[in-house]
């Protein structure tokens, strides 16, 4: 809520009270557009993240990170309230499309290349575009191999987070690392060592994942 507040404030002249047609008339958006991000009924697009930041000089993370919080606040005081069990309908989740594999076109992707549609609570990914199976081992012990990863569509690297990336070698996961230089991809499993690849192409970045814990060798 502070940054949420912050933000209002700085885009309204310090005065919180209709800051939301302000953002509305800034983002070119209607009033009931503003007012669900601001409740945290949905998730603005890549492009509102980033007028957003410019408009008020942060950074394009701190500004996710607003909306990060606003989303996980609404969900937490539901669930607060009742101990029933909240059932999952249309408005409170979120349908996310698990690719078969790693597209030969990514970072688009067609109908062929889905292999289902899976429904998960909106408030737990918020932002998610897409589920893909993790493809190395780059990230264990983290993320294992086939784990599922929800991905966020993202062009421009986030420091020391795990991102869906491709170099001239091919598709990758790995925690990228911004320094002076070009940015370097790096592994949390020790067998591999950090790089800087001659390209780099930045898919987006791994906000969750999930796995199955039933699996033959678990310990």
């Amino acid at each position: 809520m502070q940054l949420k507040e912050e933000f209002l404030r700085k885009i309204n002249n310090g005065i919180i009270r209709g800051a939301q047609a302000v953002l509305a008339d800034k983002m070119k958006v209607t009033q009931s557009a503003s007012g669900r991000w601001i409740k945290g009924t949905q998730y603005p697009a890549e492009q509102y993240i980033i007028a957003m930041a410019k408009l008020v000089n942060w950074p394009e993370e701190k500004i996710r990170k607003m909306f990060d919080e606003i989303q996980q606040e609404k969900p937490a005081d539901e669930f607060a309230s009742s101990v029933k069990a909240i059932p999952l309908t249309p408005s409170n989740t979120i349908q996310l499309p698990i690719l078969a594999d790693v597209p030969a076109g990514m970072p688009e992707y067609s109908e062929r290349d889905i292999e289902m549609f899976v429904d998960i609570p909106r408030f737990l990914f918020p932002g998610a575009d897409y589920v893909i199976r993790c493809i190395g081992d780059s990230l264990e012990p983290k993320i294992h191999k086939g784990d599922y990863c929800v991905i966020r569509k993202m062009k421009d690297p986030l420091d020391g987070r795990p991102m869906f990336v491709r170099t001239e070698s091919g598709v990758c996961m790995k925690v990228v690392k911004k320094g002076k230089g070009a940015p370097q991809l790096c592994s949390l499993n020790k067998k591999y060592k950090p790089f800087t690849p001659k390209e780099l192409e930045i898919y987006g970045l791994i906000i969750g994942h999930w796995s199955r814990d039933d699996k033959e060798g678990w310990m």
